[in-house]
């Protein structure tokens, strides 16, 4: 069975875990009851507080657990990849897109990602997402080499991870200031100021610390990008 496969069963499992969860009594996601020294359970609340490069970040290493030979691009412009994915002879065989939004991932972006396939003759794409994916996105996809995983199928697969590699992904995403957004520039931490004038004086957002060399900004609720 290809990596490829074995992700998608693993997707697949999940969802039925979800369903049976729901359909059962009401259980807390937030915290193992039985065993206090296992890792907190993920819900969508500390997926969320993950800044982007730390959901980049997770979203490699997961692969990684998965025996992916994954590797995060350069910061910045990425050209529409965040993750490449090798063989073991070093070919690139299938690349990642990772959005750390609020807001649903629309067609527009998972066709990006399957015109990057086409034109670099790669056979596989992965779009993981602290949200979820449009109607139209989710038709694109289907019937192509394209795994798209939203925040509940993304929270499923790091919750029945077992015990060891559960760990290892939540020390990853834990450690230091994992909610302060990175510039994707200067890929520094970046830190919190008022806009003093304009249609959005007073109110608060994320700037570079080099500014004004750098003048990447990004909103403090959902960190979705300002226009600068």
């Amino acid at each position: 069975m290809s990596i490829i496969k074995s992700i998608i069963k693993n997707i697949r499992d999940s969802r039925t875990d979800i369903a049976s969860r729901y359909a059962g009594p009401s259980t807390s996601v937030t915290s193992e009851t039985k065993n206090p020294e296992l890792p907190t359970k993920w819900d969508k609340a500390f997926l969320k507080s993950l800044e982007w490069k730390r959901f980049e970040e997770i979203s490699m290493e997961y692969l990684r657990i998965k025996n992916c030979m994954a590797n995060v691009t350069c910061t910045g412009a990425d050209g529409g990849i965040d993750i490449k994915i090798s063989d073991g002879s070093g070919k690139v065989f299938a690349v990642g897109q990772c959005k750390s939004w609020s807001k649903p991932i629309g067609v527009s972006l998972i066709r990006e990602l399957y015109g990057i396939m086409a034109a670099d003759n790669i056979r596989h794409g992965i779009f993981l997402t602290t949200s979820e994916f449009s109607k139209e996105a989710l038709e694109f996809a289907e019937g192509k080499n394209l795994l798209l995983i939203d925040s509940d199928e993304f929270i499923s697969l790091v919750n029945n991870l077992d015990e060891i590699e559960r760990k290892r992904l939540d020390n990853l995403a834990r450690s230091g200031d994992y909610k302060v957004p990175t510039c994707v520039k200067c890929d520094i931490k970046m830190v919190k100021r008022k806009a003093k004038t304009g249609k959005n004086a007073g109110g608060e957002f994320w700037g570079c610390v080099n500014y004004p060399r750098c003048k990447i900004t990004m909103q403090v609720k959902n960190q979705e990008f300002l226009k600068s």
